[in-house]
């Protein structure tokens, strides 16, 4: 027991009465004590694996503490639109991953209105949306570089480029125009420039639904060229040859600082991914 205190750095009497005293609250004899030794009972034994566990985890808990404090553990919530899956976001989170694998990513699909809702009531850290914004004034922003688009057409067994008539032809998938304002309109300036007249004939607010609408027959749509990644059944993707259509943006954006440290870390982790 003397040597125990030692390593405790305390004194040996109040040792001895710590270990009467949780003897005495367990019901429990933890030590035999003959002959000036100390052995354990089986009691003891059991009480010891138990006492280790709880010690590691107390330590693992003020570490995690500790690591959230600065910034490289605990939750990032993200928004971000069906764009954002086809590249940059998984990018993002593979690097983060690799860098802090103890930052938990909550994701949230949500238009690019939603998520700027979202960070204004502090819903979300980080967001993945298109810009123009209209909020810049409010908003860290990161912008990457901007995507053509490709036509989205049913299945017909063809494997070449398309002209913008033969889309329009086809009927138009869009999203509403609430979610995407100016990016809407120069998509329908650019059959007006052409001379050609088109239709929406159906309002989708995500890309999956989108490529499902397609692959229905129910018309064509227009999507950034990383959307070529997903292997969709009963739908083809072709480039367009007559028409240069507005590319398709995405940004990063964030509350203007002063920032949480986990949200700060992340976000220098994302705009070098």
């Amino acid at each position: 027991m003397g040597r125990a205190a030692d390593r405790l750095g305390m004194a040996q009497p109040p040792l001895s009465q710590s270990i009467a005293r949780l003897e005495k609250e367990l019901g429990v004899r933890l030590f035999d004590r003959a002959n000036r030794r100390l052995a354990l009972t089986r009691g003891g034994v059991a009480f010891l694996d138990k006492a280790r566990s709880s010690v590691r985890h107390a330590d693992a808990a003020s570490a995690l503490a500790r690591s959230a404090e600065h910034g490289t553990a605990g939750e990032i919530r993200i928004g971000f639109v069906s764009a954002a899956l086809y590249e940059h976001l998984p990018r993002c989170l593979s690097r983060l991953r690799q860098m802090h694998p103890d930052v938990q990513p909550r994701l949230l699909e949500l238009s690019t209105n939603e998520q700027l809702d979202a960070l204004a009531e502090g819903a979300i850290d980080i967001g993945f949306a298109h810009p123009p914004l209209g909020t810049g004034d409010r908003l860290d922003i990161v912008e990457f570089p901007g995507e053509a688009n490709v036509a989205v057409l049913p299945e017909d067994g063809g494997t070449g480029r398309v002209s913008l008539a033969q889309v329009a032809a086809l009927g138009l998938i869009l999203f509403p125009a609430t979610q995407g304002p100016v990016l809407h309109a120069r998509i329908m300036d650019s059959f007006t420039q052409a001379g050609i007249e088109v239709r929406v004939v159906q309002e989708a607010n995500r890309a999956l639904t989108m490529l499902a609408l397609v692959s229905a027959g129910l018309g064509a749509a227009l999507l950034p060229q990383s959307v070529q990644r997903i292997v969709f059944q009963g739908v083809r993707y072709a480039e367009i040859t007559d028409a240069t259509l507005p590319t398709l943006s995405l940004c990063m954006i964030a509350r203007r600082r002063p920032q949480l440290a986990i949200v700060h870390r992340v976000w220098q982790i994302f705009s070098k991914a």
